[in-house]
């Protein structure tokens, strides 16, 4: 994993605790916090405290991920939603050109968006943080 990224799901529980989940190492890295910046720095904590419990036992494994410092987080449609309430259904679906109707099943997980569909909202997600940063007052 020299120079390879860390994968980590993201999740919002019901009371607003935001949780997060290595997905590509061996065994498994968690952490939470009360804000998604909380949970970055949380898991990058675990992360470092799983490298040094991995180094004392001498895993064989070990010279594989020593060097993946980089975090991906990644999420699902449903999640984006909880996670981030404040976009709206209706006004990323407009702009990903899908219909409201059907990304509303998406948000609430009543249907899973193919690969090709979850790109286009992917991209137009992008494009909305990018029209946002670009944003001076």
């Amino acid at each position: 994993m020299k120079n390879k990224s860390v994968e980590v799901y993201v999740e919002k529980a019901a009371d607003g605790t935001y949780w997060g989940t290595t997905q590509n190492l061996p065994g498994v890295v968690t952490a939470f916090g009360n804000s998604l910046e909380e949970l970055k720095i949380n898991l990058q904590q675990a992360y470092s405290d799983y490298l040094e419990t991995a180094i004392e036992v001498n895993e064989e494994w070990i010279q594989q991920i020593l060097h993946a410092n980089v975090f991906v987080y990644r999420l699902d449609i449903q999640a984006l939603f909880k996670l981030i309430p404040e976009i709206k259904i209706s006004s990323l679906a407009k702009k990903a050109g899908i219909n409201e109707s059907l990304m509303r099943q998406y948000a609430t997980g009543k249907a899973n968006a193919s690969e090709e569909r979850a790109k286009k909202i992917e991209k137009a997600l992008h494009e909305l943080g990018n029209e946002l940063l670009s944003v001076t007052f």
